[in-house]
């Protein structure tokens, strides 16, 4: 029969090589937490269960899962970044959230479940990724007008009515007025389904008589 020590080797071996598939993945996207990092919080895990299991029934594994994802829920949102409109990073947090899961499933022994769930997992984030792109969202933007006219109510009609046939939904608009020089600031909170509308629709702003510039984002 194989002992504790072997058995606990043969554990943290299989927590990596699983760990590591899903951190490729992510590591040809480029995401920051990617082959090691993956590799090493699966393993992580598992070696946290090792340790738990080796001081016998007087230790309740239940708490040690519960630190353990409570724990890795830190390194994950280390993960996220924002940027002004933009979130990045979720898949890769529910990753790195994922693998310290696997790596408890690995820990008490359940291989079969763990081989099953990676294999599920990188299906969603290969096969069900090229299928989410093509997919229709909605996507909102904001569309900035800068104006030298004096009658602003004229020029959000006119701005209106090109966002309108671009296929672009106004939600909000805000405008700012300045006396001297005498200018105006549109703005407009759109939404659409496609960015190239946004794109388009700065163009066409562009292109009326009182418009000086404008820009999305």
């Amino acid at each position: 029969m194989m002992s504790f020590e072997w058995m606990s080797l043969t554990k943290m071996l299989i927590a990596v090589v699983l760990g590591g598939l899903v951190g490729l993945e992510r590591e040809s996207h480029g995401r920051p937490a990617g082959l090691r990092t993956h590799m090493l919080v699966c393993l992580g895990a598992t070696l946290a269960m090792i340790v738990t299991q080796s001081f016998g029934p007087s230790v309740d594994p239940g708490r040690a899962l519960a630190g353990i994802m409570t724990g890795i829920g830190f390194l994950g949102a280390g993960a996220i970044v924002k940027s002004k409109e933009i979130v990045r990073g979720l898949t890769t947090a529910a990753c790195v959230w994922f693998v310290a899961a696997l790596g408890v499933v690995v820990g008490q022994g359940l291989y079969i479940l763990a081989v099953g769930s990676t294999a599920v997992a990188l299906v969603i984030l290969t096969v069900l990724a090229r299928i989410a792109h093509t997919i229709p969202t909605v996507n909102y933007h904001t569309i900035r007008v800068r104006s030298g006219a004096a009658d602003v109510g004229i020029v959000e009609a006119r701005c209106r009515e090109v966002l309108a046939e671009n296929d672009l939904r106004v939600l909000a608009t805000a405008s700012r007025i300045s006396k001297d020089p005498a200018a105006s600031q549109l703005t407009f909170r759109v939404r659409t389904r496609t960015s190239p509308a946004a794109v388009a629709a700065c163009r066409a702003l562009v292109a009326l008589p009182d418009v000086i510039e404008a820009r999305w984002d």
